[in-house]
């Protein structure tokens, strides 16, 4: 019988038959006895380590399964394991849920609780979650699926690399679970039915309805499979396709603009500025300049080329009254080159800002259309055919093509004329009427196949965390279809523990600190019309300084 180590202060831990129905089998309701123990064992946990004395004990039915001796569980270790359930339970938030590879793991574990743990032992506990994960979602999702009786399925594909196999992802919006996922090579109509097949027969309840993004083999696939049922097309997708025009010439404006203010000698040379007073007296205004070209944008609401080509106005304005100062030849000559040069810069590119500022109108109201969620697919409809005869009637004034069936695709690109992106968009409504308001008569559809692509979106993060950019091919491919179905788990202490419970393994809850890390950023202010920088100011003072008035 092995002995207690000396290094181990703790009390020793004894596991025993622990029921509220006593000392009976809970398979057969025989009695139970005790056979024996096994003498004990060390467990590492975040808090020191632990002598575990084991008992087993077996059912007095020789017929029963139960006959042969089995152990007691103690709440906080897994049997046969050299560390606890409060170790297990940091490895798991640390892998699944920070996405932090096992190396680093290693690393934390000794650093934060002086836990030492093998990179290979850490890669066994992440496998046996993913194993016991989804064995509890699938019990969690055909239950769930069945007790609703119906499935809204929205599906969509990931391609990492080009010419590569795609993960299809199939997930039931009513739930929220991820029914199916597999690896294809192609994705033809006939494919994606079988798929669909698959998916009634594993979970013996009928697909009602469809979201997608609209891709070709997708909308064959429906009408072949159940062409009654109700097929709706992403709404996000569809406004995506109506802002590419705009956001093509917004992107544009931002790279002119950028690349020629960068091009400016006083931001070029702002790296001088402890060693040339001219570049140290104009300091202030390449930051401003920098701030003015740092816009960001959320594509559907901030352009930054815009926002960049006003910040730049801006900067210009408050520049001019400068000229007034009474400045050494060589600081106003400067001064005059930078006004001229932004002021060029402007008129260069002010016809393209004045086109994407005329289009923004008509994406806000298509964009105010489809809001309206409360009314019904004839209303929204209406609204939305209104917006098209208002394109059209642009068109016809100036007697150019207006017929959907007659306009063909061209490529989103800053040089489509505002003429050539209203085609585009009579177009696309026309390719998309079929299944656009089809979510606003049925309260239990969704508008967007977003969720989809937020769920790519975190399994590809999660790998590109783990391994790089460059890497994550082959790994999304053999586990990224596996990860989908662990992303709807929630990895807080108490769910975690349950995902090990369903497979057997007792988790208890146990705390997690949290660490942040710094880093060193130079983040600019890019709101400059808003918010005052000082710079204007500080260039002023400077002026004043070297005798301006």
């Amino acid at each position: 019988m092995p002995a207690k180590p000396n290094d181990i202060h703790a009390a020793t831990r004894y596991t025993y038959w622990d029921s509220t129905e006593g000392f009976t089998c809970p398979l057969c309701s025989s009695r139970l006895q005790h056979e024996f123990n096994n003498g004990g064992r060390k467990v590492e946990t975040l808090k020191g380590s632990l002598w575990v004395i084991t008992n087993y004990y077996s059912c007095t039915n020789r017929d029963c399964e139960m006959h042969e001796a089995f152990p007691a569980v103690c709440p906080s270790v897994i049997q046969r394991k050299r560390f606890a359930l409060d170790v297990w339970a940091k490895v798991i938030q640390h892998h699944f849920k920070h996405h932090l590879n096992y190396s680093l793991i290693v690393e934390l574990m000794w650093d934060d609780w002086t836990v030492s743990i093998s990179r290979g032992t850490v890669k066994h506990i992440c496998e046996y979650f993913e194993m016991a994960g989804k064995q509890y979602m699938d019990e969690k999702v055909l239950n769930e699926v069945k007790s609703n009786g119906r499935i809204v399925l929205s599906l969509d594909g990931a391609q990492p690399v080009k010419n590569e196999p795609s993960l299809w992802v199939f997930s039931d919006r009513l739930t929220g679970h991820v029914l199916l996922a597999r690896n294809l090579d192609s994705a033809p109509a006939f494919r994606l039915v079988d798929n669909f097949k698959e998916i009634e027969t594993l979970f013996s309840v009928p697909i009602v309805a469809v979201i997608s993004d609209k891709q070709r083999n997708i909308v064959n696939a429906v009408k072949t499979f159940k062409p009654e049922i109700p097929h709706v097309y992403c709404q996000y997708h569809f406004l995506n396709h109506v802002i590419e025009p705009i956001a093509s010439k917004d992107s544009h404006l931002k790279t002119t603009l950028k690349k020629a203010v960068r091009q400016f000698s006083i931001v070029i040379n702002s790296k001088l500025a402890d060693s040339n007073d001219l570049y140290k007296l104009f300091l202030p205004v390449s930051e401003e300049l920098k701030c003015a070209i740092s816009t960001r944008g959320d594509r559907f609401k901030t352009f930054p080329g815009v926002e960049c080509h006003a910040n730049l106005k801006h900067v210009l304005e408050r520049l001019k009254p400068f000229q007034a100062f009474s400045l050494s030849p060589r600081v106003s000559r400067s001064l005059k080159s930078v006004i001229g040069a932004l002021t060029n810069l402007l008129l260069e590119t002010q016809q393209l800002s004045d086109e994407i500022m005329s289009l923004i109108p008509d994406l806000v109201q298509v964009q105010e259309i489809f809001r309206k969620r409360k009314n019904r697919s004839t209303h929204i409809k209406k609204l939305i055919d209104k917006w098209v005869y208002m394109l059209q009637s642009r068109l016809k004034r100036r007697e150019i093509e207006n017929d959907p069936r007659n306009i063909k695709w061209q490529q989103p690109s800053y040089n489509l004329s505002c003429e050539e992106v209203w085609q585009q968009w009579i177009r696309l409504v026309n390719s998309y009427s079929e299944g656009l308001f089809v979510a606003y008569d049925d309260d239990e559809l969704e508008f967007t196949n977003n969720a989809k692509e937020q769920l790519f979106h975190r399994s590809k993060h999660h790998f590109k965390a783990l391994l790089g950019r460059e890497n994550i091919s082959r790994i999304f491919l053999e586990h990224g279809g596996l990860y989908s179905q662990l992303l709807d788990i929630d990895y807080s202490k108490k769910n975690v523990s349950e995902v090990l419970l369903a497979s057997e393994t007792p988790l208890i809850e146990s705390h997690r600190r949290k660490f942040v890390a710094q880093y060193a950023t130079i983040r600019r202010t890019w709101k400059i019309r808003e918010v005052d920088t000082g710079n204007i100011a500080l260039f002023e003072d400077h002026l004043r300084q070297v005798g301006g008035t």
